[in-house]
């Protein structure tokens, strides 16, 4: 059994009819229906619903944003949403409702208050879950200023605990040398999904992360967008597992993920798009211990410290694969690097896929067996000339200044993405009377043979541009498909991560066998007790897919286990009932 295990639940809700109020309806214990007005009704409902000892009132309740007027709705925090004392083990749920007319979830945005400032935050949490569905973060104020500073949209130190958002958009923030999204402490998990990030930038010489995970266990990225953003992933290098499925990240000025020593990952069917494009400069190449190697989308390490105790890893033991991507770098970012070259100082090397080292490792099947890597191709994509022509514009203008030290009072990035001349960027700037947040880029791309390059044929990236596609991968067919992947048969042992996941009561585990074997594939709890066996015997080589069926089994966290001769593959699997 692997170090760190972590039981998560979540608690299964059922939303009433909404009661109107002048400032919140309770219609049910677990559920209270929150008003946007006055502004700061949500996080005073949200702080103000406490005991007199800090304990939530209810711990299972859930903050329902219900919109029923023509236009879309706005909240206004004025003031952070503290989780701290007694809040260990409780989840915030916070879910909005898309207004009837327009369709569009309701927005949270930062209030201006008397002195002209912001609030810094949205919430803070040093104990306890949170969990978000179906909202619009808009960090650009009412008078068109963006949130500056080091501040964060969410930031947290909890111990064992998860942050999980779903359907949400984050729009328009910035942050001097931190994170949208701050998750610190031990063994915690994140899971993000059909989720955009677009706009987020900074003007300092250290970009702003979309997250920054400093001891996470897992991190869970799926049907994701990240368009015109500074920094990627920053996962500690003591993460456990990082699964990074069916993502679109188009416009990186720096690194995309940052996961290093990651001991187990999926990272496969996305699309990567001009990232990393500001390249890296030979100092920071020499010192920041990347050795000689290019900045590279999928960049590992050996495991360096971590392979001492407490940590039980292990090289042979890593499982990580890399599959069904792919990457392309318009002309455009290499011809900027190139301009701004100069030899005689620290030049600017340009970035590439895959550096040498991590190369050398996915070869070399003696010391890492469980590292695969395959169907990785650079390949145009062909998005509209309309998004990727001006976005190229601003990261060669973000780039340029990042290198001459100019940075801080260069336009930002965001200024170019869709049109030069706005200054604020891709909201519409009557969004206070005209409302309504449809994001502008549409990101389905021309390719034909990318949309069938993913596992059982659905296209890269994210799939919530190809709705009809979405619909049926999130029916199951994603891992039904795997059948008709083709009658060649696989080169490596590869266990799938199941799908779905979190998941009640059944889940699918789609799995590959590359010559006939005696296979076992099993179900564990956190106790390393096998709970379930859901196939022992001889397998021909082949793609094979089976059922797990939790419904007799307790919510939380279990592992499923691969063994096949010498080769043992775990994974983990959430059940939430």
């Amino acid at each position: 059994m692997r170090k760190s295990i972590i039981t998560l639940f979540l608690t299964a809700t059922t939303m009433l009819y909404w009661t109107p109020c002048p400032s919140f309806a309770q219609t049910a214990a677990d559920t209270m229906y929150v008003s946007a007005t006055p502004p700061g009704n949500i996080n005073n409902v949200i702080n103000g619903d406490t005991t007199a000892t800090g304990a939530r009132k209810d711990p299972q309740r859930v903050y329902v944003l219900q919109q029923t007027g023509s236009l879309d709705t706005t909240y206004f925090f004025t003031a952070t949403i503290n989780m701290f004392t007694n809040f260990n083990g409780v989840t915030l749920t916070i879910i909005g409702k898309n207004n009837p007319v327009t369709g569009m979830p309701p927005v949270i945005e930062p209030f201006i208050l008397s002195d002209n400032s912001t609030p810094a935050r949205f919430t803070e949490c040093d104990e306890g879950n949170i969990s978000f569905d179906n909202l619009y973060f808009l960090g650009k104020r009412t008078d068109g200023l963006i949130t500056a500073g080091d501040d964060r949209l969410f930031d947290g130190i909890p111990v064992h605990a998860w942050l999980r958002i779903n359907h949400c958009v984050f729009d328009d923030f910035t942050a001097g040398q931190g994170a949208l999204i701050s998750y610190g402490g031990d063994s915690n998990s994140v899971y993000i999904t059909n989720t955009e990030f677009r706009n987020i930038q900074s003007q300092a010489t250290f970009p702003t992360n979309i997250i920054f995970c400093e001891a996470a266990d897992t991190l869970q990225f799926v049907n994701d967008t990240f368009f015109g953003i500074s920094f990627g992933i920053w996962g500690n290098d003591n993460l456990q597992y990082l699964q990074f499925v069916h993502n679109t990240m188009v416009g990186c000025a720096w690194m995309p993920l940052r996961v290093y020593q990651v001991d187990s990952a999926a990272i496969s069917d996305n699309i990567f798009y001009d990232t990393y494009a500001w390249g890296l400069d030979s100092a920071s190449i020499k010192f920041g211990g990347l050795g000689n190697d290019p900045p590279a989308v999928v960049d590992l390490d050996s495991l360096l410290q971590f392979s001492q105790p407490p940590y039980t890893w292990t090289e042979a033991g890593r499982s990580i694969t890399v599959n069904n991507n792919a990457y392309f770098w318009q002309s455009g970012i290499d011809s900027t690097i190139a301009a701004i070259d100069d030899t005689t100082k620290d030049y600017i090397v340009p970035p590439t896929w895959m550096d040498s080292l991590t190369t050398a490792m996915f070869a070399d099947k003696n010391v890492w067996p469980g590292l695969s890597a395959s169907n990785n191709v650079e390949a145009d994509p062909g998005f509209s000339a309309s998004i990727v022509g001006p976005m190229v514009a601003g990261l060669d203008a973000y780039t340029v200044a990042r290198w001459s030290g100019a940075i801080g009072t260069s336009p930002l990035w965001r200024q170019l993405i869709t049109n030069p001349a706005d200054v604020f960027g891709p909201v519409s700037k009557d969004w206070a009377s005209k409302q309504g947040y449809p994001v502008p880029e549409n990101l389905a791309f021309s390719n034909v043979a990318l949309q069938t390059a993913g596992q059982g044929s659905f296209a890269l990236g994210d799939l919530n541009w190809y709705p009809s596609q979405l619909k049926l991968w999130e029916a199951g067919d994603k891992v039904n498909a795997i059948q008709a992947t083709g009658p060649q048969s696989p080169t490596n042992f590869i266990l799938s991560q199941n799908y779905p996941n979190p998941f009640n009561p059944t889940t699918e585990i789609a799995y590959s066998v590359p010559k006939n074997e005696v296979v076992t594939l099993a179900i564990y709890n956190v106790l390393g007790e096998r709970v379930a066996t859901l196939f022992s015997g001889v397998r021909q080589p082949g793609n094979y897919l089976a059922t797990f069926n939790g419904s007799k089994y307790a919510s939380g966290m279990y592992f499923y286990r691969l063994q096949a001769g010498s080769v043992s593959i775990t994974k983990k699997l959430m059940l939430i009932k």
